[in-house]
């Protein structure tokens, strides 16, 4: 499956399904988005490859590390550092040629999700 920036800078590939899709709410990822929330996938850092270009890369906490296009600024992952989490890549799946292979499974950090979203499914929920 592939994927890249909305200007084509960049360009990636995944291969497997992903073990892990979940919409975020929290505030990071709305401000970094400008969207209410972000729906993530998550694979194994060795099933992701960049077939073109550099992707801009941002430390929005301590322990996570985005990345970006500096063109356009698409995002493009989301990684943990010093975290057992660290070998897992998670990549929103808007930025994916075709985002309709995914299947929502989770949300997550609802407790900072905006007043007026209603969650209208059974899916699991974390704050």
């Amino acid at each position: 499956m592939g994927g890249g920036y909305h200007c084509g800078d960049v360009r990636f590939k995944v291969t497997g399904k992903p073990y892990w899709v979940g919409a975020c709410y929290c505030v990071d990822c709305r401000k970094i988005s400008g969207s209410p929330f972000t729906i993530f996938a998550g694979f194994n850092k060795k099933n992701f490859k960049i077939l073109k270009g550099i992707p801009k890369i941002y430390s929005s906490s301590k322990n996570v590390r985005r990345s970006f296009c500096e063109n356009c600024s698409s995002p493009i992952t989301y990684t943990y550092v010093n975290s057992p989490d660290n070998d897992k890549v998670f990549i929103p799946i808007g930025v994916f040629d075709n985002p309709s292979n995914f299947k929502l499974e989770e949300h997550i950090w609802t407790s900072q999700k905006l007043p007026w979203i209603k969650i209208n499914d059974n899916l699991p929920q974390s704050n």
